[in-house]
């Protein structure tokens, strides 16, 4: 008998005591790791470029190679 990998079809998500809008911003969630990491990583992008000027630090894949 040979194993298969399952598929996922289905992900179910259950909330409790949500809060009003009104209330403050939330938490966004996400269930993609190089997202969060994105997410994690802008701010600290934000404040190098605020400091340094406009673009010098940005995601590599921003660069084109002009050769």
């Amino acid at each position: 008998m040979a194993l298969q990998r399952a598929r996922v079809r289905r992900i179910v998500l259950t909330v409790e005591d949500l809060a009003a809008a009104e209330e403050g911003p939330g938490a966004q969630l996400s269930l993609d790791p190089e997202r969060e990491a994105r997410l994690r990583i802008d701010p600290v992008l934000d404040r190098l470029n605020a400091r340094w000027g406009h673009r010098v630090v940005r995601p590599a894949a921003t660069y084109r190679n002009v050769s």
